[in-house]
């Protein structure tokens, strides 16, 4: 049977569609208040936010900061003169700058979404230590672009190595409180490690900072040892 243009056929009624988004946006809501409701009577503590509202705010703003700190290389491309080669040359420290900057901020991601698929819903403590989290790797790109920019003398060192000192100090603090409802051993063990790397490498650059950089990519060698260890100190 032939449609009349201008008409509508009764599957795609616009009167009945508001509806049924009212409808499924109300169970969504419905559930997620279970959930959140269930987590409090298990784990005795508030929750104040679901996982999945973390996960979409940390891939943003790990997107947009990863990205930041490739641009801090635009204004040395525009203003470096010579051939290819003599640039490349030229920038090699703001090369290694971006490239341990996205680096640890790609580490860091994966290690924020394995936290959260752990924690089906955030405390108000845990909001608070991830907006903290979050806003240091929004300044990541700054103080990269220090480095890069000054090289390693002895304020740039400090600035940067206090920053991912920082960043793991605060990492290590939400594995402890995640650690109160899931056994989470091994990511505890990784974060103490990395974050003695950082205190280490920010107390020998402060006198000699050609050696942090050495330490600060060394802290990648903690996925490895970390895992092991908490093996050993737990059996599991």
């Amino acid at each position: 049977m032939p449609v009349r243009r201008g008409t509508l056929l009764p599957s795609l009624d616009n009167r009945a569609r508001p509806k049924y988004y009212r409808d499924h946006a109300a169970d969504a809501d419905r559930l997620t208040k279970d959930t959140m409701k269930a987590e409090n009577d298990r784990h005795g503590r508030s929750a104040f936010l679901s996982s999945s509202r973390m996960i979409g705010l940390s891939d943003t703003i790990f997107g947009v900061a990863m990205t930041l700190q490739a641009s801090t290389l635009l204004p040395s491309i525009l203003t470096l003169k010579g051939i290819s080669l003599d640039i490349l040359h030229d920038m090699r420290g703001q090369f290694i700058a971006v490239a341990l900057g996205f680096a640890i901020s790609g580490s860091y991601w994966v290690v924020q979404q394995r936290r959260l698929e752990m924690t089906k819903t955030i405390t108000p403590l845990q909001t608070l230590l991830h907006f903290l989290f979050l806003f240091l790797f929004v300044l990541l790109p700054f103080s990269t672009a220090i480095w890069g920019q000054y090289g390693e003398t002895r304020p740039v060192v400090v600035i940067y190595g206090t920053h991912l000192m920082l960043i793991a100090l605060v990492n290590m603090l939400l594995w402890m409180d995640v650690h109160r409802s899931t056994a989470a051993h091994a990511q505890i063990v990784r974060s103490a490690l990395a974050l003695s790397l950082f205190v280490v490498a920010l107390v020998l650059g402060a006198v000699k900072p050609v050696i942090a950089p050495y330490l600060w990519f060394a802290v990648f060698a903690t996925s490895f040892i970390g895992p092991d260890l908490a093996r050993r100190l737990y059996g599991s």
